[in-house]
């Protein structure tokens, strides 16, 4: 026998949640399908327009039909896109509701756990089982993803149809943020389905927290790595930025919302600006140069909060099994 098959616990495992995999494993296939499917897309429409010798902006009559063609062939291919974005966006919370949570509530409600504790299998050893497997599988899986949605996004549609990093489902569907979510959301399922030890519950419960967890994280992120503030001349930055805020900056340096003088005076908001002593626009931005370190610093946090949560699934299991 190879020393990589699986043993003991982990065959066990497998064995017990093989259907599920089987199912995991399709639907990861669909998506690199649904994937590649964007990406050969919009490479026929570029083509097929090629083909006709026409530009995308002609405005020659004869052209207008096959530009019609080709701007309906780049948006298909964004949309197939966008769906799977934000399929990789509640991936975590799917994760932790359906597999982590169940997997171990269901086998606390029935009893079926007894049994292996009595094969000279411990409680510590038979869950690291239940968590290293769903990890390695869902690892292995959502790398794959990462890649391949990168490959798509990056070749795909063309500029006049752009998709940006930093889009709360974009920028979690490629990178190493969606292996540090997926942890996330394997790491909180597992503790809540041995607080809660009721299957539909725990997964009710894990959707819920893990949902709460992801939603505080994209709330925080633009504040993960410090901000870069543009003024005056610099005010048309070029790339892919992310524009956080606006406003306009005193002499003293106070920062002034152009929101209050559009609510206030919507007609004549630049003579409010000006009036209330604004001297210089601002802009803050993430460049697209922060692109890795926000992705760096969101996966070190999941990755933090997912280790106290295994540390605290296992202290649980300790000081209900000892």
């Amino acid at each position: 026998m190879s020393t990589l098959a699986l043993k003991g616990p982990s065959w066990v495992t497998v064995r017990q949640h093989r259907r599920a995999i089987w199912w995991a494993l399709a639907l990861a296939a669909v998506g690199v399908a649904t994937m590649a499917a964007s990406r050969l897309w919009s490479d026929s429409a570029v083509e097929a327009l090629r083909a006709t010798g026409c530009a995308f902006d002609s405005t020659e009559p004869a052209c207008i039909q096959h530009a019609g063609d080709f701007t309906d062939g780049q948006w298909f291919a964004r949309n197939l896109l966008g769906y799977v974005s934000v399929c990789m966006l509640v991936l975590p919370g799917l994760l932790g509701a359906f597999v982590a949570g169940p997997m171990l509530a269901r086998e606390l409600e029935s009893g079926t756990y007894k049994l292996a504790w009595t094969q000279s299998i411990s409680p510590a050893r038979w869950l690291a089982s239940k968590v290293a497997v769903p990890a390695a599988l869902t690892l292995t899986v959502v790398t794959l993803l990462s890649l391949a949605f990168h490959w798509s996004w990056s070749t795909g549609p063309t500029n006049d149809f752009p998709t940006y990093w930093y889009d709360p489902a974009m920028f979690v569907s490629f990178g190493i943020v969606p292996m540090g979510h997926a942890l996330l959301g394997l790491a909180l399922g597992t503790v809540i389905g041995l607080l809660v030890r009721r299957t539909v519950v725990a997964m009710g419960v894990a959707a819920l927290v893990i949902g709460t967890a992801l939603a505080l994280l994209a709330r925080l992120r633009a504040g993960l790595w410090p901000i870069q503030t543009l003024t005056g001349h610099e005010l048309s930055p070029r790339g892919n930025v992310w524009q956080l805020s606006r406003g306009m900056l005193t002499a003293s340096g106070e920062r002034l919302s152009w929101d209050d003088c559009y609510v206030g005076r919507p007609q004549d908001a630049g003579q409010c600006m000006t009036d209330r002593g604004g001297v210089v626009e601002f802009i803050d931005v993430h460049p697209a140069s922060h692109y890795w370190p926000l992705q760096l610093v969101e996966t070190g946090i999941c990755l933090a909060v997912a280790a106290l949560a295994l540390y605290a699934a296992f202290r649980v299991l300790r000081t209900l099994h000892p």
